[in-house]
């Protein structure tokens, strides 16, 4: 009998996963968002983080990690690589110098085979990246982290039997997150391992939420707590922001706070939205996070061109990243395309999946 999911927790993913399109659309709250969306999603990892047994469960773990965070990374860089010159006929990706006007941007030159080869091999070794698969640096340190995690965890219950892990694995978090902030300090991040260590703080306090368990609260109360982190997080706001894509964050301390009031907020927030028909369009993104991270910045591309037909803009600026208008409501419409577009190109592999589990239950 398959698993049943928990509804409250699909939506704390789905609202982790708005707030990532949200912070990639041009929004002005941004900074805000960077406080915590991401740390978010490497505590539900945590959250669901099961010990393995023995090395069979170990080895059936990390093969779960390769199959649902390696192979996605690199399938999804492979595919934008090879769509490269397609990409560049269309100007989603430009060689236009002109872009570099433009902050953040860059110009693409055609690739060959050779250089499809040559990257994918980079991609298997989480070495770089594709502009329009920026959002997979989370994929990479997710991957890490909690293979990471489970090595050491199996480690731990080898060298100490019968007594609890929780202590020893914090003081491993915590002298991975001195290393992590020593790396944001120089700008040391040679395949993501900077980011990796700062994660795997986050990674466990995961850990110790699902420790705490899902305590019973009424409305009310869940909105005072929620108010409460939210005031937190605007107080933390004023010191500065996280950016964890570049292992950038003001300290230690501050990652820690920021992401655990993060967590409040979105977990009070998503037992409120369970209460009312959004939590369930919510907690349906939340089972869709893999082509949402995906996919969305190519699916900003419809609105920029769209902009761009009603505007008369030159066609190479379709090329700007992450999104060429900004003010205004431009940032609702590419959040909206940036969660619809991949939702709705889930749905035939969703459906062919299903159909296939059911034939081979029969």
């Amino acid at each position: 009998m398959a698993k049943q999911r928990d509804g409250v927790l699909d939506a704390m993913r789905g609202i982790g996963i708005v707030l990532m399109v949200l912070g990639h659309s041009g929004f002005g709250g941004s900074d805000f968002i960077y406080l915590f969306h991401m740390a978010l999603f490497f505590m539900l990892s945590g959250y669901f983080f099961r010990p393995a047994g023995d090395k069979a469960a170990l080895g059936r773990f990390c093969l779960r990690r390769v199959t649902t965070l390696w192979l996605p990374f690199v399938a999804a860089n492979t595919a934008f690589t090879v769509c490269n010159n397609l990409f560049l006929r269309l100007n989603i990706l430009t060689g236009d110098a002109r872009i570099l006007d433009l902050p953040g941007n860059q110009v693409t030159d055609p690739v060959t085979l050779k250089d499809i080869v040559g990257r994918t091999v980079h991609w298997c070794l989480f070495d770089g990246g594709t502009q329009l698969g920026g959002a997979l640096w989370f994929v990479q340190a997710l991957f890490q982290v909690s293979v990471l995690y489970a090595l050491v965890e199996f480690a731990l219950r080898k060298a100490l039997p019968g007594r609890d892990t929780l202590t020893a694995q914090g003081l491993v978090a915590g002298v991975l997150l001195m290393l992590g902030w020593q790396a944001s300090r120089t700008g040391w991040n040679v395949w993501g391992l900077g980011i990796a260590a700062s994660s795997y703080s986050l990674f466990y306090l995961g850990v110790l939420a699902a420790r705490l368990g899902q305590p019973a609260r009424k409305a009310p109360v869940r909105v005072a707590i929620a108010l409460a982190a939210f005031g937190v997080l605007l107080g933390l706001g004023r010191f500065g922001s996280v950016g964890l894509a570049g292992n950038q964050y003001p300290g230690w301390l501050f990652l820690l706070a920021a992401s655990a009031a993060g967590w409040v907020l979105v977990y009070e927030c998503a037992h409120l939205a369970a209460l009312c028909p959004p939590g369930r369009f919510l907690a349906a993104l939340g089972r869709a996070t893999m082509p949402i991270v995906i996919l969305h910045f190519l699916s900003f591309k419809l609105v920029s061109w769209l902009g761009l037909l009603a505007t008369g803009g030159e066609s190479y600026l379709l090329a700007a990243f992450p999104v060429l208008f900004t003010g205004g409501a431009w940032w609702l419409a590419y959040t909206a395309a940036g969660l619809a577009l991949p939702l709705a190109a889930y749905q035939p592999y969703r459906m062919l999946k299903q159909k296939l589990l059911c034939k081979v239950r029969r």
